[in-house]
């Protein structure tokens, strides 16, 4: 699934939606490009952006929040 040049993974989680989208990703980029392609295909707007070392958290305009973080 991930090739052996990648050191971390990064996990991608969403609350708030009515599906169920957690995935792990090999790069924080693909995870970023997967929360954007859902904000466009929903119509959801990013408002805050939280920062902890490794991990963001999403808060979106209608409650929905997007994790993303460094799992490896």
């Amino acid at each position: 699934m991930f090739n052996n040049y990648n050191e971390h993974t990064y996990s991608f989680a969403v609350i708030g939606l009515s599906k169920k989208l957690d995935k792990l990703f090999s790069s924080r980029q693909a995870a970023n490009e997967y929360m954007y392609s859902i904000c466009q295909k929903y119509g959801i707007q990013i408002k805050t952006v939280w920062e902890d070392n490794h991990d963001k958290t999403y808060i979106c305009d209608n409650g929905i929040t997007f994790y993303i973080q460094r799992a490896m």
